[in-house]
């Protein structure tokens, strides 16, 4: 398959941002700056708001699939990075087939229905049936807002039958395969890989702690990478109740929030991080913090305290943490009353602010190789596997769905007859929007189990002893 990165782009995607905004000389007439933005003010345009342009930095030509772009954004559609990352991505990519096979001046309103019957049978043969379903979808809604507004005529996506069924899709044979570590396994890519434990020296990395931190909370909480690397230090506690539990709300993917456990013994362990290398790492930042707030640059947030949740004062508002953004979570800090600038970040890099959302794809390929100088191991990851952190999001949700169903069947004595309310529970714990992303789970967790090989071993023998 061939990534959006490795494609050759005709056209340029870019996104609106204000502060970038300088003045331009047009046609030897001077357009301010200010100006541009106070007309960007007037049209109501997003900031990240997505558009189109053409080599030249021009943009009339594809007027009106930026117009959808810019009305999706106003009309909170869809999430801004979705709708750059997804939606304008397909766009752009569908405008520039029908460009270089038709028309080369298409914009949204030009394409026809054979085009995307030609833009179909390309796009089959490069992916799977289930991410050409969805740029399907993609292309379908933008095509569906432009009839509506009236800026066609006719749909030219084909549609057939009472029930509108889109002939154009693809069936989806493909069986996603669930990608997870055992629990040996998981401990030792987390010690050995991410902690660099047993490693020579010239393998060790620079924060092991901090590493090893990062990893052990997306296997014991099921968060994504993103959602874990931009973790606020105040979100996970020193030490936690009675309960053995701490939970906070936290909104991930699609905007949707949910509640995240956090056990004491991850507590634990991301407060043995903070005591040996956070606070190091955070002393360290002090100049570059400093000359960021100087200049402006650096977001000061006060905690709120005495409030029931957890709450910051950002611009005189006091804001629940959940619904503070990436960026601020990135780069904002708080005054302590020592004077330290101390980043809100959990997971802090060395200028002193929280982690980019690749950071940790590099930590982690780090991690793969350290494993491989231990050579074969029992406990070690398949060597066929990868180990990403969304690998260990699914070891989270398939231990989960384990435990759970064992938990069915040791107090009920069929897993299944509970098998509803495990399936919620983990689908509630990793924020999925639909329960059938979660059922993918289901038959990984069936057999999570060391006593199959048990089983199948005893089984052979049998047959072996009757030979």
């Amino acid at each position: 398959m061939i990534s959006p990165e490795q494609e050759e782009h005709t056209l340029l995607l870019g996104e609106v941002r204000r502060e970038r905004v300088v003045d331009l000389r047009i046609n030897d007439a001077l357009l301010l700056s200010a100006e541009i933005v106070s007309r960007l003010d007037k049209a109501r345009v997003p900031d990240r708001t997505p558009f189109l342009a053409e080599l030249s930095g021009e943009v009339e030509s594809l007027k009106y699939v930026n117009s959808y772009l810019r009305a999706a954004a106003q009309q909170r559609a869809y999430p801004l990075p979705t709708l750059r990352s997804q939606h304008a991505t397909a766009l752009r990519r569908l405008i520039e087939f029908v460009r270089a096979q038709r028309d080369p001046g298409a914009d949204l309103v030009d394409v026809t229905r054979e085009d995307l019957f030609d833009f179909s049978d390309m796009r089959q043969l490069r992916l799977r049936a289930s991410s050409w379903n969805n740029e399907l979808s993609i292309v379908g809604n933008a095509f569906r807002y432009a009839l509506e507004v009236g800026w066609i005529a006719r749909d030219p996506i084909a549609r057939w039958g009472a029930t509108r069924r889109l002939t154009m899709k693809a069936k989806e044979t493909y069986v996603r395969r669930i990608r997870f570590l055992k629990e040996d396994q998981a401990r030792f890519f987390l010690e050995a890989g991410l902690r660099a434990d047993g490693a020579a020296a010239e393998a060790r990395t620079a924060y092991p702690e901090r590493d090893y931190a990062f990893g052990l909370t997306l296997v014991s909480t099921g968060l994504r990478r993103h959602e874990a690397a931009l973790l606020l230090n105040a979100e996970i506690p020193r030490t936690v109740g009675p309960s053995g539990v701490h939970t906070f709300w936290r909104v991930g993917k699609n905007g949707r929030s949910r509640e995240i456990w956090i056990a004491d013994a991850l507590a634990l362990a991301v407060d043995h991080y903070r005591l040996v290398e956070r606070e190091y790492l955070v002393q360290r930042a002090q100049r570059q913090l400093r000359k960021a707030r100087r200049e402006g640059r650096l977001p000061i947030v006060e905690p709120v305290e005495g409030a029931k949740e957890l709450r910051f004062r950002v611009n005189g508002v006091s804001m629940r943490t959940e619904q503070m953004g990436d960026d601020l979570r990135r780069r904002a800090v708080h005054i302590r009353p020592d004077g330290v600038l101390d980043p809100l970040a959990l997971f802090v890099m060395q200028g002193g602010h929280g982690p980019s959302k690749n950071r940790f794809n590099e930590t982690f390929n780090d991690a793969s190789e350290r494993v491989a100088l231990f050579g074969p191991r029992q406990d070690a990851p398949p060597a066929h596997l990868s180990v990403t952190p969304h690998v260990l999001r699914h070891t989270f949700a398939v231990r989960m769905l384990a435990a759970l169903m064992r938990h069915g069947r040791e107090t009920a004595g069929d897993p299944n007859i509970h098998l509803t309310q495990p399936l919620l529970v983990v689908q509630e714990l990793l924020g999925h929007a639909r329960r059938d992303t979660t059922e993918l789970y289901l038959r990984h967790a069936h057999r999570y189990s060391d006593q199959v090989a048990d089983v199948i071993r005893d089984a052979a023998v049998r047959m072996v002893t009757r030979i």
